[in-house]
């Protein structure tokens, strides 16, 4: 352990421009990893929701659906918006009053529980029907495209808009969370250590490596956009403690050395090695462990979070 420590030290420059390197295929293959947002794939698939919607795709070409709600507007100028919607790549079909009766007959003449259905006061409502999955990309960039058709008068519900405003809101929100986790990851560090340099070293180390954790997602061809949310916030939590527990450790060595940054940097490390492993084992294996849960979500954040503790610890 000795000699890996003045190794690390003497080749200290050399690691440095090394990660920073890897930096770049990281980032590349961060953005080029496919985000899942369909939470299905993640469910067993002996649940009842999964085979229904598998039964709705296979025998009856429908997937997933929706509920237009137009205030105010024409029904001239509704049947139009339905005709716009129906041309939406992946909506299979739009269910509205004028798919029963011509426009020309009266609406009074409809059975009140047929109306009741599509109409209350000033308000109609359509049933939009997808040939894709509720939580498809296909699904959600419908949505999307719909809610653009429809403007302010319309309002577009169901499970597959919930989920369109969850990722949305996800992807917005996510950077806003990071931040207040390095801030308070910070502020503490900052606080308890007895250099103020210490702490953004710290976190300027475990932030490459988180980079380099979400960039090697990319061989595993997609992630959850839970598993998005959460990594980088967890790997720092879980591997933090890491550079500290070594911080600590290289003080101590530095009064032993009288000052002599590099001695004491190569016995900190050697002295540490050991320690760090063998807690980064235990938590790597707490991780895999997800792996073998029935919901298929802990497969996907297991190995994204073991991966993040070997590179927590390798920075």
């Amino acid at each position: 352990m000795r000699k890996f420590g003045n190794a690390v030290v003497k080749h200290r420059v050399l690691i440095l421009v090394l990660a920073l390197l890897l930096l770049i295929p990281s980032v590349l293959g961060m953005a080029a990893t496919r985000i899942n947002y369909d939470m299905l794939d993640y469910l067993p698939g002996d649940m009842e929701t999964v085979q229904g919607q598998n039964i709705l795709l296979e025998d009856f070409g429908k997937g997933a659906f929706s509920f237009v709600i137009v205030e105010g507007m024409p029904d001239r100028d509704v049947a139009a918006l339905r005709e716009q919607i129906a041309q939406v790549d992946h909506v299979e079909s739009v269910l509205w009053y004028d798919s029963i009766l011509d426009l020309s007959v009266p609406k009074e003449m409809l059975p009140d529980e047929i109306y009741s259905i599509f109409n209350a006061g000033d308000a109609t409502m359509m049933a939009v029907f997808f040939d894709t999955a509720t939580s498809a990309d296909e699904t959600m960039e419908a949505v999307t495209q719909i809610r653009e058709l429809a403007g302010k008068q319309c309002f577009v519900s169901g499970l597959s808009a919930m989920v369109t405003d969850l990722r949305d809101l996800s992807e917005r929100e996510e950077a806003t969370y990071v931040a207040l986790a390095v801030a308070c990851a910070c502020l503490v560090m900052v606080l308890l250590l007895d250099s103020w340099l210490a702490p953004f070293v710290f976190l300027a180390s475990m932030g490459m490596t988180i980079l380099m954790n979400l960039g090697s997602n990319y061989f595993l061809g997609e992630i959850s956009y839970i598993t998005k949310a959460l990594a980088a916030v967890l790997q720092l939590a879980v591997t933090m403690d890491y550079s500290i527990f070594l911080w600590h450790s290289y003080q101590e060595q530095k009064e032993r050395f009288d000052g002599d940054k590099n001695r004491a940097m190569a016995h900190a490390i050697s002295n540490t090695i050991t320690s760090v492993v063998s807690s980064s084992i235990t938590t790597v294996a707490g991780f895999i462990a997800l792996c073998f849960m029935s919901f298929t979500l802990g497969k996907d954040l297991g190995i994204v979070m073991a991966k993040g503790v070997v590179f927590g610890v390798i920075g």
